[in-house]
């Protein structure tokens, strides 16, 4: 083999290292950014839920959406307070669905917040909401949504729970949300 062969081959091969060295830097670099701005969303998503939170606060009748009976006394001024409450929360639960779908968040992550869309899903009041509402939802969350209180409606009253969790694990193919309640007293 002649020098500039030699020369040709050693050239190829430090360039060689060089460009799996920076592809590997890039994909560190990569792989750390998706972790920040998973966390800046997850953190975003948090957030949210508190200022609703708040707004419950303020206005102690949006509890109202967990009970499982409608208060047939609201006010016109509450029920329309009630519904924009409505909207918001499903408006995170949209989201937060469609990020685990992406799997932009933590399968344990969106666990934590079923216990919310269960007891949203047994209020009467929600199901009432959610008649008109679930227009505004796509597809996959709709038919998420419609699932569970399916699964909610054809249980018997002491399973409704464990009926959610079930078909929540099932439509998401999660062992976590099936094992929520688990260890639980």
């Amino acid at each position: 083999m002649s020098t500039v062969n030699i020369f040709f081959s050693i050239t190829q091969l430090i360039t060689t290292i060089g460009l799996i060295f920076t592809l590997l830097i890039t994909f560190k670099e990569f792989q750390r950014s998706n972790k920040v701005r998973k966390q800046d969303v997850y953190t975003r998503l948090e957030l949210s839920s508190i200022e609703l939170f708040k707004i419950a606060i303020d206005h102690p009748e949006l509890e109202k959406i967990y009970n499982e009976q409608i208060d047939e006394n609201l006010t016109d001024v509450e029920k329309e307070r009630l519904g924009e409450y409505t909207a918001s929360l499903l408006n995170l639960f949209e989201i937060h669905f469609n990020l685990r779908l992406s799997k932009d968040v933590e399968p344990v992550i969106f666990a934590t917040w079923m216990p919310w869309l269960y007891d949203i899903c047994r209020s009467l009041y929600f199901r009432e909401a959610w008649k008109d509402l679930q227009k505004h939802y796509v597809p996959e969350f709709r038919k998420f949504i419609n699932s569970l209180i399916e699964a909610m409606d054809i249980a018997d009253k002491s399973t409704k729970e464990k009926a959610f969790y079930e078909k929540a694990s099932y439509l998401l193919k999660d062992d976590i949300i099936k094992n929520w309640l688990t260890g639980l007293k």
